[in-house]
């Protein structure tokens, strides 16, 4: 089962559009699946971020209808004046509450690829590789997943091999190490390929790398195809273009 396949299947499973056979098939793959475990928790974690943006839209919304009210109550004398003043003092401490929640990551420079840092456990396959590379591989990857990620590129260096798993891999561990350019040559690799799983990922973090590195003009027609794709990234997508607008 390809991951986009899944990606797709674990969206139905949270919003609850399972029907009953699915959904035991489902769980029944997710027992015996750990990828596809953490894959799920990683999704979870990500609605749970998505709904703390929303509440903040709503909060953003409240305090332009209080502002609105205070403009058109300016006017008026006695007990519109004394609402105002309550109105105002609300709509401060809103702000002040949002201020306060999300100060590292919504106000002043933003470190895309922190807040959209990539997390990944790689799908076992089948290689015909020689035993060295073989090694090699499995070695990388150990240190991929252990975070040793200068370490893992220095060992996926050593394989000769157009993998696009691999060069995914190299790709978020170039980006983890802030290695943004690197990252970019490796993700740009994965999508010209045009055949993998890993694409639609890579054409996000591409997206990222390029904003990191001050290419909003590189940047934007990679967020912009994301953004109108159903795309996984799609909603995140939309989310940056509206910083860099």
């Amino acid at each position: 089962m390809k991951k986009i396949e899944f990606a797709r299947f674990i969206e139905r499973y949270l919003d609850g559009k399972m029907e009953n056979a699915e959904k035991k098939w489902f769980e029944a793959e997710l027992e015996g699946n750990p990828g596809l475990q953490k894959e799920l928790e990683l999704r979870k974690k990500v609605n749970k971020y998505t709904a703390n943006q929303e509440a903040i839209a709503f909060r953003q919304t409240l305090m332009n209808a209080e502002t609105r009210h205070r403009k058109a109550a300016a006017a008026g004398k006695g007990k519109a004046k004394k609402l105002v003043r309550y109105a105002a003092i609300f709509a401060g401490l809103m702000l002040l509450g949002s201020v306060s929640l999300y100060l590292t990551g919504d106000i002043g420079n933003v470190d895309y690829a922190d807040k959209y840092s990539p997390e990944y456990t790689p799908l076992s396959v089948s290689r015909s590789l020689s035993a060295d590379m073989d090694e090699a591989y499995m070695k990388a990857t150990d240190l991929y997943q252990a975070g040793d990620y200068s370490e893992a590129i220095r060992w996926f260096n050593m394989i000769v091999d157009e993998d696009m798993q691999l060069e995914y891999m190299k790709g978020t561990s170039h980006m983890n190490i802030e290695q943004y350019t690197e990252a970019i040559g490796s993700f740009n690799r994965v999508v010209e390929d045009n055949d993998n799983l890993f694409i639609e990922d890579a054409k996000f973090y591409l997206g990222i790398c390029y904003l990191q590195t001050g290419q909003d003009n590189k940047a934007r027609p990679v967020l912009e195809g994301i953004s109108g794709s159903d795309s996984r990234h799609s909603r995140d997508a939309r989310k940056l273009l509206r910083k860099i607008d």
